[in-house]
């Protein structure tokens, strides 16, 4: 293994180790505990992640009315609080991957029309 492999198993063994992943698994312990919440939030995490990787030209339309059929979500704690933890952990390995592709430094002009 080389160095930059050794670096980066390293971070993902510390991955667990931090407040927002944390936060995510303890409460998706909790959703699982109710089996009727934990597959609409499912229903909803499915349909928006779908919607997300379409190209709906309507997406802000489709995304509102998402929202407004799972409006109980918002309106349930666990489900709220369950989906922003969900939210927080993925930033954080978002900005992880951002800035090791920043870093990486591939050239990618020829992407550019």
């Amino acid at each position: 293994m080389n160095e930059v492999e050794i670096l980066m198993e390293e971070v993902t063994k510390r991955l667990p180790e931090t407040k927002e992943y944390n936060q995510y698994k303890n409460l998706l312990g909790r959703l699982k505990e109710q089996p009727d919440l934990y597959h609409r939030v499912g229903e909803f995490r499915r349909r928006s992640i779908m919607l997300q990787m379409s190209d709906n030209v309507r997406a802000v339309h489709a995304n509102n009315e998402l929202q407004n059929e799972f409006r109980d979500l918002q309106n349930n704690g666990l489900s709220s609080e369950f989906l922003a933890a969900e939210h927080q952990y993925c930033q954080m390995v978002r900005r992880l991957q951002e800035k090791f592709l920043e870093s990486a430094q591939i050239e990618t002009d020829f992407l550019e029309g």
